[in-house]
């Protein structure tokens, strides 16, 4: 029966992102490229905002109770999002000048998303027991985009905006209806601060890139491959929670092999690879595209266990070295495609490969599998 709830629970928390993979799956087998494109625009876009705007309020508040008062924490988390608001506010001329019309039609959906936001935390209903409703409504908005774009092969501004408006509304009743406590507010600041922009600049990086790419390719890229690389990195990347639970269960029976995690992976990888071969014939796309993309992809994941290995055996300078330098070159590799995802795709195949000459000397380094209080 505990196992039954598990996997239950799995499932509500992993479905907005679940559901948005199946919809890029259906736009993709009904020949809608351009769709997947769009999806990935906005869907980008807003989950960027959000991720930002968050700061990790699910693991963050937990890990500094031991140090800060709650008062203390919910305080810096207003400044926190306040700095966020006015980084956003900031940038605002550019949209407008960039894309004027779509600025306009999302903006005061979006703002007002942002303002429900603002005093909640997910680790005021973890607390509670509440982890994967936190998780499904916190990610919510994925769902309307995803129904949408598969009813109506279409995505707009607009449509973006009211999925993040009433999708932050159900998760603002969700907080009013379960978590009964009267939050606080008061105490310095100014050290949980820090460690919200620490652990928000730590644990960011990775989602936040990954976020970037999916929005800058839905917006600068048009034709069926970039749409393929799109739907390439969702595959490999949709079971992602599945993974993390594997590597929990490795650290509660302190394993160090990482071989459960590993056979884990495998197994998605042969999956999301006939995916992507399936999607690449269905677009008119040559084999050996698909195959370049899965071979891209299978790196991706080589450098993520790299980094992981580092993280778990304490070596997190070479972790954050590691993705700031994956990053960085993806980026590069954006800005001088000129319209060719191929170039994206060998910059980041580079980065991938640093990556793991990088953890090569360092692999035969015991792991810290240390039980913490």
């Amino acid at each position: 029966m505990r196992a039954f709830r598990f996997l239950v629970s799995l499932a509500l928390a992993t479905a907005p992102a679940g559901c948005m993979f199946l919809a890029q799956t259906w736009l993709l087998l009904s020949g809608q490229g351009d769709a997947v494109l769009d999806l990935a625009r906005y869907g980008g876009l807003i989950g960027l905002i959000f991720l930002a705007f968050d700061g990790g309020s699910g693991l963050a508040p937990t890990l500094m109770r031991q140090r800060h008062a709650a008062s203390a924490i919910r305080s810096a988390y207003l400044v926190y999002r306040g700095g966020v608001l006015a980084v956003l506010l900031a940038i605002l001329p550019l949209a407008w000048l960039t894309a004027p019309v779509e600025t306009l039609a999302l903006l005061p959906l979006l703002a007002a998303a942002l303002l429900l936001r603002l005093p909640l935390l997910d680790a005021d209903l973890d607390r509670h027991g509440w982890q994967h409703w936190s998780m499904a409504l916190q990610n919510g908005w994925m769902l309307p985009l995803a129904v949408t774009a598969s009813l109506t092969g279409e995505m707009d501004a607009r449509t973006a905006g009211h999925a993040a408006l009433w999708s932050t509304l159900a998760l603002f009743a969700a907080h009013h209806l379960l978590v009964r406590e009267k939050q606080q507010i008061g105490g310095d600041f100014r050290p949980p601060l820090i460690e919200i922009v620490s652990f928000a600049c730590a644990q960011g990086i990775g989602q936040a890139y990954g976020r970037a790419v999916m929005f800058i390719l839905g917006a600068a890229f048009t034709g069926p491959l970039p749409a393929l690389v799109i739907y390439a990195k969702q595959a490999f990347n949709a079971a992602g929670p599945l993974v993390n639970y594997l590597r929990r269960i490795e650290l509660a029976q302190s394993r160090a092999d990482m071989k459960l995690s590993l056979s884990g992976q495998t197994a998605i990888c042969l999956v999301a690879g006939a995916l992507v071969a399936l999607a690449a014939a269905r677009l008119g796309l040559p084999l050996v595209l698909a195959l370049t993309l899965i071979a891209w992809q299978i790196f991706e994941k080589l450098s993520a266990n790299a980094v992981y290995a580092h993280q778990i055996a304490v070596r997190h300078r070479l972790a954050l070295g590691s993705l700031v330098l994956v990053a960085s070159l993806g980026l590069f590799g954006l800005a001088v495609a000129d319209g060719q995802p191929l170039v994206f795709i060998a910059a980041e195949t580079i980065g991938y490969a640093i990556v793991l000459i990088l953890w090569l000397p360092a692999r035969r380094q015991p792991f810290n599998t240390e039980r913490r209080p």
